[in-house]
């Protein structure tokens, strides 16, 4: 039985996700001691780091003319190397130890982050940037942060959202409402998957813990703020990050692809 952490990483014209992979590995190999990293891309990103135990080439690549890489995110349930996964995206940072996750985590064949934490560590549910999530019924997915284990259950929804990702403009314009998004979002297809597999969301796991701090602006409340970046001005005091004078102690999805260095560069 192994345990470990996926994401895909594409470098496209105005952000290079090898580097943000690697701030990534490193903080989850800071704080934990279950910590193999296994990294998806593409033939033209090249990543090579002491961080990261494990990097998978994609063969066929379904976003190589596409300027958002979503395309492929359907595949981490068949590529991950590992007997339990969980599934996050590249520009977020591990902030504390989470190993204690993997014994509430394997007892279900798959956990999503339902609705996430603003920078002040209050949960939100606020949808202002996905306004079709609840015109479509669709459950408050966020797959930035998804577990699942090798099961029949796993793969089965993996099929639903390749068949999803594959037919998106059929998809968008027969069976959503006001979606206008160019590529596959993997929140939205990750949340109509679930709802084709269970409708009434009955299976739906919904841990407290298991969900991130995300940073952009309308679910921090902050729409009336000018510059979001610097009014929350991250900065890191040893191997602790403070947000808008707040102590981070969760994973955080920063979105903003220069965090990492601005943040580094500030000395207190």
């Amino acid at each position: 039985m192994s345990k470990g952490f996926l994401w895909f990483c594409q470098n496209n014209s105005k952000t290079d996700y090898a580097r943000l992979s690697v701030h990534l590995a490193e903080s989850i190999k800071r704080h934990n001691k279950v910590n193999s990293v296994c990294v998806v891309t593409d033939k033209t990103t090249k990543i090579d780091s002491k961080f990261i135990d494990v990097v998978k080439v994609l063969n066929d690549d379904e976003s190589e003319y596409h300027d958002i890489k979503w395309g492929n995110e359907y595949k981490a349930f068949l590529m991950s190397p590992f007997t339990h996964t969980i599934k996050l995206v590249a520009d977020m940072i591990w902030t504390q130890n989470t190993d204690w996750w993997w014994n509430f985590l394997w007892q279900y064949d798959m956990v999503f982050s339902v609705d996430c934490y603003t920078y002040q560590n209050t949960v939100t549910d606020r949808q202002m940037y996905r306004p079709f999530h609840k015109k479509n019924g669709l459950p408050n997915l966020y797959s930035d942060l998804t577990y699942f284990r090798k099961s029949q259950t796993a793969i089965s929804f993996g099929r639903i959202c390749q068949t999803i990702t594959q037919n998106w403009n059929t998809v968008k314009n027969t069976m959503l409402k006001d979606c206008h998004d160019e590529y596959p979002s993997t929140d939205v297809v990750y949340a109509l998957a679930h709802r084709f597999m269970d409708p009434t969301q009955k299976t739906l796991v919904d841990y407290p813990w298991f969900k991130y701090i995300h940073n952009k602006k309308s679910i921090n409340g902050l729409d009336h703020v000018n510059d979001h970046k610097n009014y929350l001005m991250p900065y890191r005091i040893d191997n602790e990050v403070i947000l808008g004078s707040y102590k981070v102690t969760r994973p955080w999805h920063y979105v903003d692809k220069n965090t990492i260095e601005e943040m580094n560069d500030r000395i207190f």
